[in-house]
């Protein structure tokens, strides 16, 4: 990140605030603080150079939590019950040194390649007894931080967690947002529980037992609108959901193992069609900025005269939202262009890489997504999403209308590793 403070100085706050929280912390279930510089300087291939600083994070390369739940399926309350363990451990240690994190979502949530859960990004992280900033993201904020009242950290955190533990049961949000406005937590503002569940077991298999007793009792008080009304860490460890059975590590290992075959598996479309449609040309000079060596811009009538650079794959940072071809990289482009200008709001793209910025409004939530181009050796390419902002479980539903639309391009497999 670079150093200068025109850069975004937000952002170094918070990437600052992160490296002082971290720098104290070291546990099995957190990302750990590797190493850290604010005196670095970084020399750009044309012999450019820059201050920045930087920090470097525990490796988990296992992906998101949220990519298992929304790619393969809900959980069941024993397999919940095993994360929501390792998650009340992370949740011990830091509460116990004085530490919230009030960013908790499933995205935040990472497993490495063992498949043990890693609480990641503490940008937003605290060490006060209470907090008046709004920090986090809506749809699991508590409802005191919708209000603009002074908070407890660990309380919202554990509000999350009610909410993240319902997601991985139901494979779906419990509410939008937890205000007496929102159809589903209205229900709970007014002591209504039992309307909660009745909403929530519609069209479920085996209706209200979907959901078993245990399991309703304690979401019902961990997301209950009083603060004071929620349980603490100790009484949710205490509650009979959480001392019922879980799964050993083996069948954790045995389990996901198996999840994560069927997403690679499923990842080919070798067999439908492959978009034939050629872009037409003005999509690249309408939506994207274009400028000579020298810094000036080029002439709109001969775009695009800056050669692309095609970035490099790298195995570690794997996620389950790309996919593999071999397909010729100026096919794929075309089909990414086709699609940004066919399905997007409103899309950008890089002048210099094989990438694009797109915007997409969907369910009247907006979300904003890079897609990258990418060479991963052996006559293969990568095509992968990465969320900027916006719903995760739009953003998802948004990658896989982008594979559909790619069709039969998405055809090859991960290529193996030299060593």
């Amino acid at each position: 990140m670079k150093r200068d403070m025109g850069y975004d100085s937000g952002m170094t706050d918070i990437v600052r605030n992160e490296v002082e929280i971290m720098k104290n912390l070291s546990h099995p279930n957190i990302i750990n603080l590797i190493d850290f510089s604010d005196t670095e300087t970084h020399t750009h291939a044309g012999g450019v150079t820059e201050d920045v600083f930087y920090l470097a994070l525990e490796l988990a390369n296992g992906g998101e939590l949220f990519d298992f739940i929304a790619q393969t399926g809900k959980f069941t309350e024993e397999v919940a019950r095993f994360y929501f363990h390792q998650l009340c451990d992370a949740f011990e240690y830091l509460h116990g040194n004085g530490v919230s994190h009030r960013d908790m979502k499933p995205e935040n949530i990472m497993l490495d390649n063992e498949f043990n859960l890693k609480l990641a990004d503490f940008g937003f992280s605290s060490n006060q007894a209470k907090n008046e900033s709004r920090k986090g993201t809506d749809n699991y904020m508590a409802p005191e931080i919708h209000l603009g009242q002074k908070y407890s950290g660990q309380s919202v955190d554990l509000f999350a967690a009610g909410i993240i533990l319902f997601i991985m049961v139901a494979q779906h949000p419990p509410f939008n947002k937890a205000s007496p406005k929102d159809p589903h937590y209205k229900t709970i503002s007014a002591n209504r529980s039992d309307l909660f569940w009745k909403l929530h077991s519609r069209n479920k298999p085996n209706g209200l037992d979907f959901f078993s007793p245990e399991f309703r009792e304690l979401i019902s008080s961990m997301l209950s609108f009083d603060p004071i009304q929620r349980p603490s860490l100790a009484e949710i460890r205490a509650s009979d959901w959480y001392n019922a059975p879980v799964p050993t590590y083996e069948e954790i290992k045995e389990e996901f193992n198996q999840r994560k075959a069927a997403l690679d598996g499923a990842s080919s479309q070798e067999d439908q069609p492959v978009p034939t449609e050629e872009v037409d040309p003005s999509v690249f000079t309408r939506r994207t900025v274009h400028r000579g060596v020298g810094g000036e811009l080029e002439d709109g009538a001969k775009l695009p005269s800056l050669d692309r650079t095609c970035m490099e794959y790298i195995p570690e940072f794997k996620r389950y939202t790309q996919f593999f071809s071999k397909s010729d990289l100026e096919s794929l482009f075309n089909t990414l262009a086709l699609f940004a200008d066919k399905v997007t709001t409103e899309f950008e793209f890089s002048p210099e890489e094989y990438s694009s910025t797109l915007n997409i409004l969907q369910e009247e939530k907006m979300v904003s997504m890079t897609v990258n181009i990418l060479n991963a050796g052996d006559d293969t390419y990568c095509i992968e999403a990465v969320k900027d902002s916006g719903d995760r479980f739009v953003f998802n539903d948004v990658y896989n209308k982008m594979k559909q639309f790619f069709g039969g391009h998405a055809n090859a497999s991960e290529p193996t590793a030299e060593y």
